[in-house]
């Protein structure tokens, strides 16, 4: 039987020069959030001299070595968490515009807005790309189905097909097709607002059976409000253009039927091409 000698006991623990350390920690915390304190500064204490080794390294305590490598990990994962609640008001106002003009786009809604002395009704279905806007006083109205829109305007005998004119739109700049649009086509207004600069909030809003914020925002020379309620949809739009004319449009009844039917065949008739394509502003 082969007798064990002694084991071989070592305290000199692994070390790291402060180099080394100041490297790790900022690593680990490269990622933080500004305004976020991870390690908030602890009472005064009085300070203890470092343990530096003969040859000009830091020691650390075998347990605390052992863990370096996990604690980093802790703290980047306590950033990471960190980020993903920051609370909404700590998000940017314009991010939660742009989310509310996509959460809007998912439902089927209705729509109350006034342009100047014009007043106009409609129900909107942006998932199905269909709706319907008409008038209030001489009836005008128009129909959007999936690329092409109808108009009819008083005393006419038969509508006017057209495709939508989406790309006329894509093309011009921000402020002039939000011009064109709100009073036309509500969802395709509103996509104009992920252009808007200077989105600030404002306060609180309210509504019929609704609370929310409300957002400022200016679009070249457009100005406006944006109310945002707390599902996180547009309710209210408020525009002022560069002329100093106005628009406010209110959207109600989300969830609504919206049910679009194309004019009778013989009672439709394509817009010539030296004639404006419907529109009922």
């Amino acid at each position: 039987m082969t007798k064990l000698g002694p084991v071989e006991h070592r305290d000199e623990a692994p070390s790291m020069t402060e180099h080394e350390l100041r490297t790790l920690l900022v690593k680990a915390t490269e990622d933080q959030p500004e305004g976020i304190d991870l390690l908030p500064a602890p009472p005064r204490r009085r300070r203890l001299p470092l343990p530096i080794t003969s040859q000009g390294r830091l020691r650390i305590p075998r347990p605390m070595a052992s863990l370096g490598a996990a604690a980093a990990v802790v703290v980047a994962v306590a950033v990471a968490v960190a980020v993903v609640l920051l609370p909404s008001a700590q998000s940017s106002a314009q991010a939660q515009v742009v989310a509310a003009v996509e959460n809007t786009g998912q439902e089927s809604y209705r729509i109350h807005s006034v342009s100047g002395p014009k007043t106009f009704e409609g129900a909107f279905d942006p998932v199905r790309r269909m709706g319907v806007i008409t008038r209030t006083g001489d009836g005008a109205e128009t129909r959007f189905i999936g690329d092409l829109m109808y108009g009819k305007d008083p005393g006419e005998a038969m509508w006017t097909v057209s495709p939508r004119n989406d790309a006329e739109m894509a093309a011009a700049p921000p402020a002039v097709a939000l011009v064109k649009l709100a009073p036309l086509d509500p969802q395709a207004a509103l996509e104009r607002l992920r252009s808007a600069t200077d989105v600030r909030e404002s306060g609180s809003a309210t509504g019929p059976d609704w609370t929310g914020r409300r957002f400022a925002f200016t679009l070249e020379a457009v100005t406006g409000n944006v109310d945002v309620d707390e599902q996180g949809r547009v309710r209210r739009l408020e525009v002022t253009f560069g002329d100093g004319r106005s628009l406010i449009m209110d959207i109600i009844d989300f969830g609504a039927t919206v049910t679009v039917e194309a004019p009778p065949a013989d009672q439709v008739q394509q817009a010539p091409a030296d004639k404006p394509k419907p529109k009922k502003t």
